[in-house]
């Protein structure tokens, strides 16, 4: 009876470390809420301006979950040490489940206070299975010496932007706390708070850094893990050199934007325009702006060396190039249109209605371009970008949906970015509708083919499975 007992234990415990199943549950989880937030109270993905507290909720219920997902393919990929793999294969279901929680019990007023201790129990889980995930990436240049040095443009970024993205969750979880209780509770913080200009001041910094730091710094890592999953630790001389090149150009950006937004919100660093110019000096690039543009330029400088990495298998090929086309899609509509427009600041005005310099005419298509941009460029284009990579690393297991899934992918991309620009130049927000429809469907359908897919028991290291092409 014991033996009986002993060997479900194990089975149970082994269910729970399969990476494949981990996977699994968690493209389930976001893609699921994916396809029913049309159903959700107040998730209206188009609607002038930025996100509402609904949908703010609603966005950190995909994407705390899909940065565990990054994690988890993190420590898979690099093969980090057991005890790190096992710590966070083991919270996948607590922080899903947890989460799950949070989403039930934010909408009844009578639940509210159950939703903030559930969330914050799974914010600090998140923390903790980040700052050891952290130490292991530290750990990982002195326990693998040659697969470090094939990798090290890229792993340093990782490094970098995991320390970004950590900070930047640090940053979200005190604005939280300050904007539901204060910090009277905590006098020399709340000493601090008031010397920096009071509560809403403090808190209204702070929360701008948090949204600012987070997404370039995921963004960032999401490009490092690109280039190791395709291989570049193979390619030799010039062609890595470039690799490395851009990736370095993308840690100073990151180092250089996390920088800013510290002495920005945790001090009384106010960020400048450069060059500023027009009425009341409204126009010209923002300072951090500049800067997360860096992380991008890093990434499409990359490209170049990339090309030699790229597969000679055609569909491989193929989703290799879907995953580069996010990061050129992204780059399109945050520097084509974005800084476009922070150059006619004067016509846009920052999204307010008004006359220069307190508002500009055409404000509304201010509204548009932040509701169209944050719903392309900072949720559906990561998030594809990411799961993108889940789907490389099982596609020779795939049986089914992997010719399908690039039509939708290449022409969700294009149509959503210029969806992006029509919606910002016109109001008319459909053809993004329908981009980011695509975008959906294509992750269903990598969702689906994983889960049916015979799927891999054990980790294996992608960055010795094949031959580049020439």
């Amino acid at each position: 009876m014991m033996n009986i007992k002993s060997f479900k234990q194990k089975e149970i415990f082994k269910f729970f470390l399969n990476e494949k199943y981990n996977f699994e549950a968690i493209l389930i989880f976001i893609t699921f809420f994916l396809i029913i937030s049309p159903l959700l109270p107040g998730v209206s993905w188009f609607k002038l301006g930025d996100f509402t507290f609904d949908m703010i909720n609603f966005y950190h219920t995909v994407m705390i979950p899909f940065a565990f997902l990054l994690i988890l393919y993190t420590t898979t990929i690099l093969d980090l040490e057991s005890f790190i793999k096992k710590t966070v294969n083991l919270s996948t279901y607590p922080v899903l489940l947890l989460t799950l929680l949070g989403m039930v019990f934010f909408y009844p007023a009578s639940t509210q206070t159950a939703d903030y201790i559930l969330q914050a129990i799974r914010d600090f889980w998140m923390v903790v299975v980040a700052l050891l995930f952290f130490i292991s990436l530290i750990i990982f240049p002195f326990k693998e010496k040659e697969k470090f040095k094939s990798i090290w443009g890229a792993y340093i970024l990782i490094l970098f932007a995991t320390f970004s993205a950590g900070l930047a969750a640090i940053m979200g979880m005190v604005y939280e706390y300050g904007s539901l209780y204060g910090y009277s509770s905590i006098p020399f913080f709340n000493g601090y708070v008031v010397k920096l200009g009071g509560l809403q001041t403090f808190l209204g910094n702070l929360i701008t850094s948090h949204s600012h730091e987070m997404l370039p710094s995921v963004m960032g890592g999401i490009v490092a893990l690109a280039v190791i999953s395709f291989g570049y630790g193979k390619i030799k001389g010039w062609k890595r050199n470039i690799v490395n090149v851009g990736m370095l150009i993308a840690v100073f950006g990151t180092i250089s934007m996390a920088y800013l937004y510290i002495i920005s919100s945790f001090g009384t660093y106010a960020i400048p325009t450069i060059a500023p110019f027009g009425t009341g000096d409204m126009n010209g690039l923002a300072l951090d702006d500049s800067q997360t543009g860096i992380v991008g330029a890093g990434a499409l400088i990359s490209i170049i060396g990339l090309y030699y990495a790229l597969s000679s298998k055609r569909i491989k090929r193929l989703t290799q190039m879907a995953e580069i086309f996010t990061w050129v899609a992204t780059m399109a509509v945050m520097i084509g249109i974005g800084y476009s427009m922070e150059f006619n600041e004067t016509y846009y005005g920052f999204g307010s209605p008004g006359v220069p310099p307190t508002g500009g005419p055409g404000y509304l298509y201010d509204m548009a371009f932040i509701d169209g941009h944050l719903l392309f460029a900072f949720f559906l284009m990561p998030v594809l970008a990411g799961i993108l990579l889940v789907f490389m690393y099982y596609l020779s297991e795939i049986e089914f949906g992997k010719k399908t899934v690039l039509y939708f992918i290449f022409g969700g991309t294009v149509l959503g970015a210029f969806g992006v620009l029509t919606y910002t130049l016109t109001l008319f927000w459909i053809p993004e509708a329908i981009g980011l429809a695509m975008i959906v469907v294509a992750i269903l359908i990598i969702t689906t083919s994983i889960v049916a897919s015979k799927g891999k028991n054990e980790s294996k290291n992608t960055m010795n499975e094949e031959t580049p092409i020439k």
